[in-house]
């Protein structure tokens, strides 16, 4: 995993580490495969869809709940590999939907070396929103500002996020305007956009 400038990455082994222990520990399900499917590296996260409802291990390849899904994700694979690109489909499911995205890897190593593909697997329901206290930290917003924006960000309009958190809508609008201030944001599209791209700290240590 160690590489690139040197004199960017001057402990490549410490360097590694936390590259694997960030990996391991990202809420975002991460897995390697390639043209065929075959998995070479899972995370955490990803193995989680590995139950047979969403995703299954068939001898060592990453295959689909049905038929048409796995010959879906097969075909993803092979496009992606032969454009050297990206591509992404969405499974759905009786009660949910699991949404996967492939890019190619680009192997620095010989030309006989197999191509790989990086999958990213987002179950748009239980994707995790940033902090209170994360939104405070980036943006400097206030308890009830913090408390509005995750509001927001779970899909309720403003009406509805007023309602639930008990303040009248002159409240939620002036909590509204701070925030696009502190932001430097006018929409609320716009903000919504950015507090999504909020970092998280990944908590813990890789096993």
């Amino acid at each position: 995993m160690a590489g690139g400038d040197p004199d960017l990455c001057p402990n490549p082994a410490a360097a590694e580490i936390a590259l694997r222990s960030f990996v391991e520990q990202f809420e975002e399900g991460l897995a390697v495969v390639d043209k065929g499917g075959r998995a070479l590296f899972i995370n955490n996260a990803a193995a989680k869809f590995l139950d047979g409802t969403h995703l299954r291990l068939v001898d060592g390849c990453l295959r689909a709940h049905s038929p048409v899904d796995s010959m879906a994700l097969r075909r993803m694979l092979a496009e992606c590999v032969d454009r050297t690109g990206g591509s992404s489909i969405r499974l759905v499911f009786d009660d949910d939907t699991l949404l996967i995205a492939a890019s190619a890897i680009r192997s620095r190593g010989p030309a006989s070396v197999e191509p790989t593909v990086l999958l990213r697997l987002i179950k748009p329901e239980t994707a995790l929103m940033p902090s209170e206290d994360a939104l405070r930290a980036q943006f400097g917003f206030t308890l009830a500002e913090a408390a509005l924006a995750l509001a927001l960000l779970a899909g309720n309009d403003l009406a509805a996020c007023a309602t639930a958190r008990g303040i009248t809508m002159n409240t939620a609008r002036a909590h509204l305007r701070s925030m696009f201030d502190k932001t430097g944001t006018s929409r609320q599209a716009s903000l919504i956009r950015l507090l999504l791209l909020c970092p998280r700290t990944i908590m813990g240590q890789a096993a």
